[in-house]
């Protein structure tokens, strides 16, 4: 195969750009210092200071290697310039494990597809998602060798992982093999990445994504995100016998990319036309109501539920307590429906929404592959110990859409920190890590039963354990009453649908008109990224445009008015728990009304968080209540029901039943109470005969009372 190395000339390299180079790193040295042993490059910062230079571009493409090697020694002379002194002796073995890392190069970035066999030895760059991430290892960076024969010392920079590690001596008349020192030998950090192409980069979104082998030297531990990735491209035989090769990229300096949602603002911010237009668009006093149904055009109703899916989009203010940790921002809803109301058709939609909202469902997905997973896999270096960042870590900064969610309680355990605290951490095989997964969830599942039972509460039929169940901030029961009227509109809207898909003449799926403004997906996109961040965006103009801390941004705040809606609400409906009442909501409906609150302001382009934002937050958590936590035989809420336990109501029912049954045992000569007689003695209390039977049921289950005979009971 003709190798392009051979074509560097590495004199006219140095006596061409030699001069300009050391000039450019010592500038560089002086307002930055060398991070992690590398030393980063930037082409494009020294091909604008240089002009006359630019060729230099594809020296560096076409040879990355020898032209590394050769900026490394100019680098060199330039730090002992610098920083030499009389007593800096071990200055210059200190300066062997510095590597020089190429930033921002020109003319070669590629898509992962795009990195082919005809791109082996040049230098590419490429955006991907880590998808596999092995531990940390040490690398044989700079062997140094000893002549057995002579003692001679020759020095050899390691490039290719995959060449047998020999040398010989170069001493006239010996020509020994000589032997590795690896006391004197100097090592760097390397750790072995499987990196994918994202799905906003593919061509189709439905092909299976291509991934390629990296390896990073100098690595601190990366396993999850999405990275630029700046990598010589090279190969390894893959079988002993034949001239096939495995291709690969070795990087000394991997980059984690902005979020999604921070390139977009970037792009919108340096678009005057079209942050006019969609504020002009937002000015629309029903802008959430009307985008909330564009959102989800393919369902007919569910206004409420459209509505906090857009606000869910939007997102919660940011805000950091005084010892730096951060609020969640995020808002978690449920879906539980009956079969053929469209769950799967919402999240689905959610999911393609934007790059980093990610879709799994449980019946196909495991409880590692919703999080992250340490598995055993071949890799090239260490013990085979690999991460796998699951659905949870790679929708960090968007929305994980989770389907059939209670199809396995195995994997349901799995999510709750996730949901929680918005991390999950590793600790297995020797990996210890703490990885980012701040996602808002969109979950759905169906009724344990396929159907809702009329007859029974809505949490009751739901199989989740009640300390995920209580991670939601909104649970919607979606039903399927049968309604002349409306199931001719639904009818009609599908039938519609159908045929506009068909036909390609939208109607039902047209771009929406707004005030004159044509609103289609792409906008409504950046609708949504521009309601995150709208406001005060003056004041933030300048944080967006670098990067971005967080802590530093202005957000919208409650105004007074509607702080003391969201603390009347919360005291007046604690009030009804008071004595021997059932407790109707708790802090955490308190914390999701300030979140909806926030998102109802944003999602208007407010930079005030007002009465009407409040009321509109409070409204939906009602609703919520009222269809999954009222409890009809009180006529109050019941936050115990809605979080899947047993409502006060039974609760006392329950007790009740356990005095009858100790009275009755108590007097009977086998200390057994009959089920006759205790029914009969609930009758007096007002407990139907079906009630007796349930509550006994569920007694047992709980070890409050068994049945040693039939018909018999007595307490534990």
């Amino acid at each position: 195969m003709y190798n392009i190395e051979l074509d560097f000339d590495e004199e006219y390299f140095v006596n061409t750009y030699g001069s300009k180079i050391k000039k450019f790193i010592k500038d560089e040295l002086a307002i930055n210092t060398v991070r992690d042993n590398v030393f980063e490059f930037d082409i494009k910062k020294f091909m604008h200071e240089n002009i006359e230079a630019c060729d230099i571009t594809d020296h560096i493409y076409e040879n990355p290697k020898l032209s590394e090697d050769t900026i490394f020694q100019i680098f060199k002379e330039a730090y002992l310039e610098l920083f030499s002194t009389n007593e800096s002796r071990n200055l210059e073995k200190e300066l062997e494990k510095i590597q020089i890392a190429f930033k921002n190069p020109v003319g070669c970035d590629r898509k992962i597809d795009e990195v082919t066999s005809s791109e082996i030895n040049n230098l590419v760059k490429f955006e991907g998602n880590i998808i596999k991430a092995a531990k940390v290892c040490a690398l044989l960076k700079k062997a140094c060798f000893v002549c057995p024969s002579c003692g001679n010392i020759q020095y050899k920079t390691v490039r290719d992982y995959f060449m047998p590690l020999k040398m010989y001596c170069r001493n006239q008349n010996c020509g020994t093999e000589m032997k590795l020192d690896q006391d004197n030998s100097t090592y760097a950090n390397i750790q072995e990445l499987e990196i994918q192409q994202p799905i906003d980069l593919m061509k189709n979104p439905d092909d299976p994504p291509r991934s390629i082998r990296t390896f990073l030297e100098n690595s601190n531990g990366i396993y999850s995100g999405r990275v630029d990735v700046v990598g010589t491209v090279m190969k390894k035989q893959s079988r002993p016998n034949m001239p096939v090769y495995e291709i690969y990229t070795r990087s000394n300096s991997i980059n984690v990319s902005e979020n999604f949602q921070k390139i977009e603002v970037k792009d919108l911010l340096r678009d005057g036309e079209k942050v006019e237009l969609l504020k002009e668009l937002g000015k629309n006093k029903n802008i959430i109501d009307i985008l909330s149904q564009f959102l989800i055009p393919q369902i007919k109703g569910h206004d409420l539920v459209k509505k906090a899916i857009l606000l869910q989009q939007v997102k919660g203010c940011i805000k950091y307590l005084p010892d730096g940790s951060e609020l969640r921002n995020d808002s978690h809803i449920l879906l539980i429906t009956d079969p053929g109301i469209g769950k799967s058709t919402m999240l689905r939609r959610i999911a393609r929404l934007f790059p980093q909202n990610g879709y799994a469902s449980v019946t196909t997905a495991t409880g590692g592959g919703l999080t992250a997973n340490v598995v055993r896999e071949a890799t090239e270096i260490g013990d085979g110990w690999v991460v796998k960042p699951g659905v949870f870590v790679k929708a960090n900064q968007g929305t994980a859409c989770i389907d059939e969610l209670t199809v396995d309680k195995n994997v349901m355990k799995f999510i709750l920190e996730a949901m929680e605290s918005q991390t999950i951490h590793i600790n297995k095989g020797g990996i210890n890590v703490k990885l980012p997964a701040k996602c808002a969830v969109l979950a759905a599942c169906n009724p344990k039963y396929g159907r809702f039972d009329r007859n029974l509460g809505v949490v009751e039929q739901l199989n989740m354990p009640q300390p995920l169940l209580s991670r939601f901030d909104l649970i919607f029961p979606l039903k399927d009453n049968p309604d002349r009227k409306r199931d001719a509109e639904i009818a009609d809207h599908i039938l519609s649908t159908h045929y506009e898909s068909a036909t390609k003449q939208y109607d039902v799926l047209a771009d929406l008109n707004v005030g004159g403004i044509t609103v289609d997906d792409e906008l409504l996109k950046n609708y949504i990224i521009f309601a995150r961040t709208c406001a005060y965006i003056e004041d933030n103009k300048n944080l967006y445009l670098r990067e971005t801390d967080s802590k530093l941004l202005k957000t919208p705040s409650l105004n007074k008015n509607s702080m003391k809606m969201i603390k009347d609400f919360y005291v007046d409906m604690r009030k009804h728990g008071e004595g021997n009442n059932p407790i109707p909501i708790t802090a955490r409906q308190l914390e999701a009304v300030v979140r909806i609150s926030e998102m109802h302001a944003k999602a208007r382009l407010s930079d005030k968080v007002n009465e009407k934002d409040t009321k509109v937050a409070i409204d939906i958590i009602e609703e919520c209540l009222r269809q999954v936590a009222f409890d009809p035989e009180t006529g109050t809420f019941d936050i115990d029901k809605g979080m899947g336990k047993i409502p006060k109501s039974k609760m006392d029912k329950m007790n009740m039943i356990m005095d009858i049954i100790r009275e009755l045992s108590a007097i009977s000569e086998n200390k057994l109470a009959n089920k006759d007689e205790i029914i009969d003695r609930a009758e007096e209390f007002h407990i139907k005969e079906i009630e007796v039977e349930d509550l006994l049921e569920k007694l047992a289950k709980n070890a409050e009372v068994f049945s040693p005979k039939f018909g018999k009971y007595r307490l534990t």
